[in-house]
């Protein structure tokens, strides 16, 4: 019988008002991206000199910190990933947030945790142990799963899974 774990209460911040304010709030984890490699493209965005900075702060106050990269990388980027997974590595950063295999696989090589982004679509249990045989350490789920897809899928995979809770 699998062990129930208390689920993980994960906040988005895009910016330092943000990230202060979901620590403060209770957050066990935050998600946040960078300036150039980040879904939320409006957003103001952290830069890469900040990520020692973001996770002192959260390690500090117990909270995890999580890098999105979960974006299509073309490659004109792939330098320039490498070197953000590199400064991720030395800020000690809790796992990347991503999808494109190329990140999922310079991740790996540098040794971080790497969590499959929803952008995956992943909603069954072949696809959620193939990214397991990647390497990956949790799967974010279709947003389209049903509660019952969910109980499916984690009866036949021991990854982590997440899943949005919406409003």
């Amino acid at each position: 019988m699998r062990k129930v774990k208390r689920p993980e209460l994960m906040s988005p911040v895009g910016n330092w008002e943000m990230l202060k304010a979901a620590v403060d709030a209770g957050a066990d984890a935050v998600y946040f991206g960078i300036r150039n490699l980040n879904m939320r493209a409006n957003a103001k965005n952290f830069s890469v000199d900040d990520l020692k900075k973001i996770t002192g702060f959260c390690h500090k106050n117990n909270v995890k910190s999580y890098l999105t990269l979960n974006i299509i990388i073309y490659e004109n980027e792939l330098k320039y990933v490498e070197e953000v997974l590199k400064a991720a590595r030395d800020a000690n950063i809790d796992m990347i947030i991503c999808w494109d295999l190329s990140v999922i696989k310079k991740a790996k090589e540098f040794g971080l945790n790497v969590c499959i982004s929803t952008q995956a679509s992943i909603s069954n249990s072949l696809s959620a142990n193939f990214y397991k045989e990647l390497g990956a350490k949790r799967i974010v789920l279709a947003r389209e799963c049903t509660l019952d897809q969910i109980k499916e899928i984690r009866s036949k995979t021991d990854l982590e899974i997440e899943t949005f809770i919406h409003g």
